[in-house]
């Protein structure tokens, strides 16, 4: 994630030094409003990144434990069953 930002922040510092030697006739408070809005561009673009990566974790990390949870109840239902099995042949057999 960090290569990711210092590649896209790179990546905006040269689109920023292009577009102000574009632009000879443009004003320093309008190059400024430009940059100030790729910036906050960038951010807001790394920022739903970051978010969306974040749900897909925790979407996967809830299936596992669901996954996990749901065999460790299958597994102790049939111990259980093979448990009382078990139990009613002895009693059967002490008898």
């Amino acid at each position: 994630m960090r290569s990711r930002i210092l590649i896209l922040s790179a990546l905006l510092a040269a689109a920023t030094a292009t577009a102000c030697f574009a632009a000879d006739n443009s004003s320093v408070k309008q190059d400024a409003k430009d940059v100030g809005h790729s910036v906050g561009d960038l951010a807001k673009d790394v920022g739903h990144s970051a978010k969306k990566t974040a749900k897909a974790v925790g979407h996967g990390a809830r299936d596992v434990t669901r996954t996990v949870g749901h065999a460790f109840r299958d597994g102790a239902k049939e111990t259980k069953k093979v448990t009382k099995r078990e139990a009613r042949k002895i009693k059967n057999a002490a008898k």
